[in-house]
């Protein structure tokens, strides 16, 4: 089945889904190398109503853009500190680890931990989101 309009031509897949393809009086539609495609709209799926496919790098392509969408009012701040120091094993861990530091008594390794939070102070407008 095929539905025409003035710059867009419409067909229905096996599963009734619209397959849109364009004229030649519009500009090719393509990915991010630049490839062309003819349709963004659907996924590749096992069947007229299966799952979607892990090879429609088109679907992952527009997945991976709406993840790393950057949205300001939700641009975190993080708040925190950080401490260097050491950490001294003061009992061998043998039994629990087989992680060389913990190995040994009395071993020091140079350290450096960061504490941080997102949420704002208490009151804040974000205080409810992070929560």
């Amino acid at each position: 089945m095929t539905i025409n309009s003035q710059t867009t031509q419409h067909q229905l897949g096996h599963g009734g889904e619209p397959h849109q393809t364009t004229n030649n009086e519009n500009p090719t539609l393509t990915t991010q190398q630049g490839g062309p495609i003819a349709d963004d709209q659907n996924s590749l799926r096992a069947g007229a109503r299966g799952p979607g496919l892990i090879e429609d790098h088109i679907m992952r392509e527009k997945i991976f853009h709406f993840d790393h969408e950057r949205i300001p009012e939700r641009v975190v701040h993080a708040r925190g500190f950080g401490a260097h120091g050491y950490f001294e094993t003061t009992e061998s861990l043998e039994d629990v680890t087989s992680a060389d530091i913990f190995q040994r008594k009395g071993e020091r390794t140079p350290a450096f931990v960061r504490f941080s939070t997102v949420a704002g102070s208490k009151g804040s407008a974000l205080s409810l989101i992070h929560i």
